[in-house]
């Protein structure tokens, strides 16, 4: 109710409502813009309630798209569906006779049983807390499944993992992408931006998959699982896989890691065979150039400028007529590093960064201009600063360009990234030293870091007892 007062000025009385009483239909007079005539939320007189989480996929695959475009209503809706399952959860945590069956301890309490060295409900909350996604519980969870992965295929005699891929997302070029944008935005009612689209325009592309990602996230989702099915299994020999979904930071681009066991490991034996590194490297290049048609030894115009409507991201590999210019172009367009912010680590002040990809140093700080990687005429190996052992292919032609895969690069096509990983040691029989490093080396791409189970209890006991 609105009051007023000659002496103050107008004010609003509000009672706030409770977002869980499914009657009161807070997600329809929240947005009524997007729920003309008042009809569609969560709950309905007709038809009851329904879950959030599949109430929510519905909406936002809508036919006209209104839902999926107001990011408002995407970030409520999706902070709503976080809470109610924490909540959930919370409530069995409180109440299951695993935890806790009764009212859950004061905080004088908690403060008293701490004080005296007992930390069971620190470490209850530790365990219920790898179930809420970004906790440092979480992805603690997650390097444990990735290790427990790793040693049941070394247990059941499938070998280490020996191939680890990252497949990225073109977004703005594939064509059959573009034809869905067309038909989002067609349905949606918008004939200007479709019949951009339908002209080629790179912008109108920019613009359509920012609105629709639920739709670029489950094409290459669909992409991934054929690439895996067919390329990696059936040509490549990639017998097990495990893969993990990761979102660029500050870009929001998708794209997803792999670690890979392949059903031939002879290769990995006449590694561990060979004596020095020059014949290790030999053996290691020799293996990738035949199985994966894996080079880094391309001839790439440095000076040519990227064009947007040519870029042979935009053709299907069946419209291909050149295979081996197809190849070196996509290598030109998509498999050359220019160093950023996103790869150079800063150092001390005002001193020149280093690429973390080895691609070199700036000649100024905030320049980015670095010198790349030294050309080299044979196959080499080089450990890093963690102790791995990487294979870098022979380079005569560009310090720019990425190593890469032809094979997977022509049929991805976009930028995809392929590491060899190398064992000193028998690769049936591999130190369980080299395997920790292994989990390490690709938990540090795929896994957020994270705070140890003894640091994350001091902060807990910390808060308690502030």
């Amino acid at each position: 109710m609105l009051h007023t007062n000659a002496l103050t000025s107008p004010r609003f009385d509000v009672d706030l409502l409770s977002e869980y009483d499914e009657t009161l239909q807070i997600m329809v007079n929240t947005f009524p813009w997007l729920f003309p005539g008042g009809i569609g939320d969560v709950w309905d007189r007709e038809r009851g309630s329904i879950d959030i989480k599949e109430w929510g996929q519905h909406l936002l695959k809508y036919h006209d798209g209104r839902f999926i475009r107001d990011q408002l209503f995407v970030l409520y809706l999706f902070n709503s569906i976080t809470r109610k399952k924490n909540n959930s959860q919370g409530t069995y945590f409180f109440k299951s006779e695993h935890f806790f069956t009764r009212d859950p301890p004061t905080l004088e309490e908690l403060k008293y049983q701490i004080s005296k060295g007992d930390d069971r409900f620190v470490q209850m909350l530790q365990y219920y807390a790898h179930n809420i996604r970004g906790s440092d519980s979480y992805w603690r969870s997650k390097a444990h499944e990735l290790e427990y992965w790793v040693n049941y295929h070394l247990a059941a005699g499938h070998g280490p993992p020996t191939f680890f891929i990252t497949l990225s997302c073109a977004e703005n070029w594939w064509p059959d992408l573009r034809q869905l944008m067309i038909d989002l935005t067609t349905n949606a009612g918008d004939t200007t931006q479709a019949a951009l689209l339908v002209s080629g325009d790179f912008r109108a592309m920019c613009k359509a998959v920012v609105a629709y990602p639920v739709y670029v996230n489950e094409f290459f989702m669909k992409r991934s699982k054929e690439l895996i099915n067919t390329v990696l299994k059936d040509a490549l020999g990639i017998k097990y896989h495990w893969g993990r979904i990761e979102f660029a930071p500050g870009r929001g681009t998708i794209h997803l890691h792999l670690l890979c066991i392949p059903e031939d490991h002879a290769y990995l034996k006449e590694y561990h065979k060979a004596n020095t590194d020059n014949e290790k490297a030999t053996v290691a290049g020799t293996y990738m150039e035949s199985r994966f048609d894996y080079t880094a030894d391309v001839k790439i115009d440095h000076t040519k400028e990227i064009n947007r409507i040519t870029s042979p991201l935009s053709c299907r590999y069946c419209e291909v007529k050149d295979i081996k210019e197809d190849a070196r172009a996509l290598a030109e367009d998509c498999m050359c590093h220019i160093c950023n912010k996103y790869c150079l680590i800063e150092g001390k002040k005002n001193n020149p960064r280093v690429c973390r990809h080895g691609f070199g140093t700036e000649s100024e700080h905030g320049d980015e201009n670095t010198e790349g990687k030294p050309l080299i005429s044979e196959h080499q190996l080089r450990v890093d600063k963690s102790g791995i052992t990487h294979l870098e292919m022979k380079r005569t032609q560009s310090k720019q360009i990425q190593q890469h895969s032809r094979t997977l690069l022509q049929t991805w096509r976009a930028n995809i990234d392929v590491k060899c990983i190398l064992f000193d040691t028998d690769p049936l029989h591999p130190d369980i030293r080299e395997i920790d490093e292994l989990i390490k080396y690709v938990c540090a791409y795929t896994v957020k870091k994270h705070k140890t189970i003894k640091q994350e209890k001091e902060i807990i006991q910390n808060l308690i007892q502030w």
